[in-house]
Order: structure tokens, then sequence, then C-alpha cells
């Protein structure tokens, strides 16, 4: 055969195509991950009420005379539930008011967060609250702002990453002082906001399939390319 009429294979680089068919799958898998989304509805309290959200108190506890009420977020740029919580009787146990909302997830471990602030407008107070959450039943994050001064506001975030259940799924956000709710104006102020959680989607079994995929269409690469 003449030298003129052979065909040409182009040569392939294999640890090249090896290293292009490994991020193929690690693309395909965090693409499927990347649809993660807030589970919980009304969040930020943007519909301007407790839609979606069941308000309660603990056993001797209250969210304070009219509270809750949905108002500004006091660092601004949302809405938040506002509180003057504490105790009915005094017995220096943590007692409040409690936000709780059910949920449905396709499972996984999930990132669960909020937004707290407490001040004190009319005094110091000893108890600026306490905030938890709570997921299932069981505690996941919690702060005790402590001793708050007159005109201070402290802030943070609550902030846990645990897996939910494949189905129904309740948080339960609690706003606690250890002492009584005083109707003159000298008990802190709590705020929460920009509740969140967010991850399980799609479902693990959609992540596996596309990751099988992305495997497949790699041992069908090799073949061809005989490496």
């Amino acid at each position: 055969m003449s030298p003129h009429n052979r065909t040409l294979t182009p040569r392939i680089d294999v640890s090249v195509m090896k290293t292009s068919l490994l991020l193929l799958v690690a693309i395909l898998l965090f693409a499927a991950q990347a649809g993660a989304t807030n589970l919980i509805q009304n969040g930020s309290f943007q519909s301007n009420d407790f839609t979606d959200w069941t308000i309660g108190t603990t056993s001797n506890g209250t969210w304070g005379s009219g509270y809750p009420v949905v108002t500004g977020w006091p660092l601004g740029g949302m809405n938040a539930a506002q509180g003057e919580v504490g105790e009915v009787n005094f017995d220096q146990t943590q007692q409040g008011g409690t936000l709780t909302q059910t949920f449905l997830s396709a499972g996984g471990v999930a990132t669960e967060s909020l937004l707290w602030a407490a001040t004190a407008p009319g005094g110091g107070n000893l108890d600026g609250g306490e905030f938890t959450m709570l997921l299932n039943g069981v505690q996941i994050a919690q702060f005790d702002s402590g001793l708050i001064n007159q005109g201070q506001t402290l802030n943070g975030t609550l902030s846990a990453s645990v897996p939910l259940l494949t189905g129904t799924n309740t948080l339960e956000i609690v706003v606690s002082r250890r002492f009584i709710t005083l109707a003159n104006g000298g008990t802190p102020f709590q705020w929460v906001t920009g509740v969140d959680v967010e991850g399980a989607v799609p479902e693990p079994s959609s992540i596996l399939l596309l990751g099988i995929g992305a495997l497949g269409l790699a041992g069908v690469l090799r073949r061809k390319l005989g490496f």
C-alpha cells in the first residue's frame, strides 16, 4: 500500500483522557446536588404574617403581651418574628415561645440555620434571650445571649448540618428566658428570621443514577479508546 493511502489514526493522550473522564463524573455528581433549595416556607416572614408556621409556648412560657408579631428585622433588609419572651410564673427555668413548621424532604444531610437578634431598649437585663433549634424533637443548635445592656443589640446565627428524614420533618424554634416578662418595657425584645433548611434535593436515588450513568459512559469510552 502506498504510504500516501494510509489512514492515519490520531494519537490519544491516555492520561488526559482519564483525567477528563474523572472530571465528567465529578461534574455530573455536583450538578445533581446543586439543586438544593430552602425546604422552609415563609422563612423570612415575607408574607408579613405567620403563614406556614404554628405558634406555641413552652409549659410556663409566653411570647409576651401582644406578641409574636411580624416586624422589621432590627438590622434591616427583611422581616422577622418579634417577641418579648419569658416566664409566666417565676421559677428561673428557660421559658418562652415556639415556632414550628413541618416540611417534606427527600432525605440526606442538610444545613439548618436562622438569624437571631436581641435588644434592650428600656434597660439592661441579665438574660437577653436563648435561641434553640430542634429537628424532629432533637436539639441541633442553641445560643444563650446572656447579659444585655441598655440600648445594646446582640445578633448572630444558629446553624447545624444534620440528616433529614425521608418524608416528613419538623423544625422547631424556641425563644426563651429564665425570668418573667414585665409589662412595663423592662423585658428585652427578641427576633428570629432567615430560617433555612437547605439540601436533600434531588433524591439520593437520582444522584446515584447520574453517577452510574457517568461511570457507564466512562466505560464505553475506555473500551473504544483502548485504555
